[in-house]
C-alpha cells in the first residue's frame, strides 16, 4: 500500500513547478488525497503538510519536498517534532463503545486498541500487552480486508466464540484458528468508527486521555504513556 508521503513525492517529481497562486488551494488541487491534511506556513519558502502521523515540508513553488527532521539551528529544536506534538492525534473517549470490544483484564487503567487479527504488528503488540498489570484492555476488531482478506471472517468467528478474550489471545499469540461461527457483531461499526477517528492502520492504541499511538510499541513505552495519560486526565478533571 502506497503511503501518503510516497504519493506526494512521486507526484512532486512529475509536476511542473508553480510560482503563483495560493499554496493551499494549488496543493489540494494537484493532490486531492491531501484535502484533509493540515497545511500551514512553516518557515521562509516552505509550508508544512500534516496528515495523521505524517509530516512533510513542501517548497511554496511545489518544487521540493522535505521528508524528515527539520532543525532550527538558531534554537537547536526540531520543527518536525514541534509539529508532531502540536498535531498529536486524539479521540473523544466517550465515543468508544466498550460493548463493541473484546475485554481482556479488569484493571483500573484502560487501553482501547483497534486491531486486525491477521496483522503481524498486532500480533507483536499482543505479546507486549500480556506483560501489563492492572489494565483493562478493550480490543476493537478492525479487519483491514484489503491487506488481509480473511481477517473479517476470523474477527467474526472470534467475536462469536463463547470466550472472546481467550479466542482472541489464542489466535494472535498461538495462531489457533477459531471455529467458524456467525452471529450479530460490531465489526462494521468498529470500522466506521475507526474511519471517523482517522484510523487507517493497525494496531492503533488509544489511551484514557484520548492520545493515539499507531503501531506496535513495547510494554515499557505503553507503561510510560499510561502514566502520562493518567496525569493529563487527572489535571483535566
Amino acid at each position: 500500500m502506497i503511503d501518503f508521503k510516497s504519493k506526494i513525492l512521486s507526484l512532486l517529481l512529475l509536476t511542473a513547478t508553480c510560482h503563483a497562486g495560493d499554496f493551499r488551494s494549488e496543493f489540494i488541487k494537484r493532490y486531492p488525497f491531501a484535502r484533509d491534511a493540515k497545511i500551514a506556513p512553516a518557515f521562509p519558502g516552505y509550508w508544512s503538510v500534516v496528515k495523521n502521523s505524517d509530516i512533510i515540508f513542501v517548497a511554496e513553488d511545489l518544487s521540493i519536498m522535505i521528508n524528515g527532521e527539520v532543525i532550527d539551528l538558531k534554537t537547536n529544536t526540531s520543527l518536525t517534532n514541534s509539529l508532531r506534538e502540536l498535531n498529536k492525534p486524539s479521540v473523544n473517549i466517550a465515543l468508544l463503545k466498550t460493548e463493541d470490544a473484546i475485554q481482556i483484564g479488569t484493571g483500573e487503567r484502560k487501553l482501547y486498541i483497534f486491531s486486525d487479527p491477521d496483522c503481524p504488528y498486532c500480533q507483536s503488540l499482543e505479546a507486549e500487552l500480556t506483560k501489563l498489570k492492572n489494565v483493562s484492555i478493550f480490543l476493537f476488531p478492525f479487519p483491514l480486508t484489503q491487506l488481509h482478506p480473511n481477517a473479517a471472517k476470523i474477527s467474526e468467528s472470534i467475536w462469536c466464540s463463547k470466550d472472546k478474550a481467550s479466542a482472541w489471545r489464542a489466535y494472535l499469540l498461538n495462531r489457533t484458528i477459531p471455529k467458524n461461527r456467525n452471529c450479530e457483531n460490531p465489526i462494521q461499526r468498529n470500522i466506521d468508527l475507526g474511519v471517523k477517528f482517522g484510523i487507517n492502520g493497525t494496531p492503533s492504541i488509544i489511551f484514557e486521555d484520548g492520545t493515539i499511538i499507531p503501531g506496535a510499541i513495547d510494554a515499557d513505552r505503553i507503561e510510560g504513556q499510561l502514566k502520562v495519560s493518567a496525569a493529563k486526565k487527572e489535571t483535566n478533571e
